[in-house]
């Protein structure tokens, strides 16, 4: 059992601010392992005290062993193929491995729900709707979520231009054409792809908005996003679920039309015309 997978198993017996500090490090494991515990206590907005009282809950000696033990679960982390090996090579019956991952699933929406900045969110409802248009950037498995994202806001009257399963040069023309109207809306997770970066990253620098969907607030892109909405993707065979992020982009769309339903209704009027036509249309 890695660190993580003891901070939530052990999440129910926390209090108001141990939870506040686990949902950190389950959110930034990353950043935290390098964190010093001032720089902790300042991000889970808690005392140094609290922090070291935390690590002993958990079983560590001090802070540096907690540290330590996350340190060791990042190097893991960064190998896709090495955490698959572990985790159907440990001995477990398939009926354990399953409780666990069903487990995992459901504290990832939780966490990943319960972190996310309310001022985050909708700003980011901000950027979409005054966008002229939206370009979505994706790798890899991000282009499953991002597929989503794209499906679901064309059909609420959003111009979306998903190029995730374009090659690069078909992308750099696409591209070619976005103004400073435009949004750039990039799907980034672990283990980041540069090439959807880069362009995000230039295009920023052009003066276009950029939001972000990623695992991480240190994500290779977060100090060149305007917007970035996290998601808890780490599993127990897989660091990749997408279950967190999709639900996200389902709410991100809900809330979308609720607050543009002229915009929405126009859009639907147009659908409905053009369905009609092709009905009474004879070939």
């Amino acid at each position: 059992m890695d660190i993580l997978d003891t901070i939530r198993n052990r999440y129910p017996t926390f209090n108001k601010t141990q939870r506040r500090i686990a949902d950190y490090l389950l959110q930034h494991p990353d950043t935290s392992c390098f964190s010093s515990l001032r720089q902790l206590a300042q991000n889970a907005n808690t005392t140094e005290a609290t922090i070291l009282s935390f690590s002993r809950k958990l079983g560590y000696k001090s802070f540096l062993d907690l540290k330590s033990e996350l340190q060791n679960y990042i190097s893991m982390w960064m190998s896709p193929n090495e955490k698959i090996k572990t985790a159907i090579h440990q001995g477990k019956s398939s009926n354990d491995i399953h409780t666990e991952i069903v487990e995992a699933e459901r504290n990832a929406l939780v966490q990943t729900f319960n972190y996310i900045s309310a001022k985050d969110f909708h700003a980011a409802l901000r950027l979409l709707s005054e966008a002229k248009r939206v370009y979505v950037l994706s790798y890899d498995f991000a282009n499953t979520v991002a597929n989503l994202f794209a499906a679901r806001f064309i059909r609420l009257g959003v111009d979306i231009v998903s190029l995730g399963s374009l090659s690069v040069p078909d992308t750099l023309y696409r591209l070619a054409l976005c103004t400073p109207d435009d949004l750039i809306v990039l799907f980034s997770y672990a283990p980041y792809s540069l090439p959807p970066v880069k362009f995000a990253r230039y295009l920023h620098a052009e003066g276009n908005k950029v939001l972000c969907f990623s695992d991480s607030v240190s994500c290779p892109i977060g100090q060149d996003a305007d917007v970035i909405l996290t998601s808890i993707t780490n599993q127990t065979i897989f660091f990749n679920s997408m279950t967190a992020p999709a639900s996200l982009v389902n709410l991100l769309a809900s809330l979308f039309v609720l607050e543009n339903k002229e915009r929405f209704d126009a859009y639907k009027e147009k659908v409905d015309s053009l369905k009609t036509m092709i009905e009474d249309t004879h070939f």
